[in-house]
């Protein structure tokens, strides 16, 4: 069986978008008008979505699976 795509929120996909063109958290954040400690937040949460535990396994997950153009 296929495991199902993870569901990640519009601003997940915002934060991931930033994140695969190598911005770090305080650039993401001053991007996105929200604080750094948001941005962690979120970056938690994908992290956990996609079952990785760092930024470059993120960004890898996500372009596999086809959530980042």
């Amino acid at each position: 069986m296929r495991k199902p795509l993870p569901t990640l929120t519009d601003r997940e996909l915002d934060i991931l978008g930033q994140l695969s063109q190598g911005l770090g958290n305080r650039d993401i954040a001053r991007a996105l008008f929200i604080s750094e400690a948001t941005v962690k937040t979120h970056l938690g949460r994908i992290y956990d979505k996609l079952g990785v535990d760092t930024r470059a396994g993120a960004v890898s997950v996500a372009k596999e699976q086809r959530l980042l153009p």
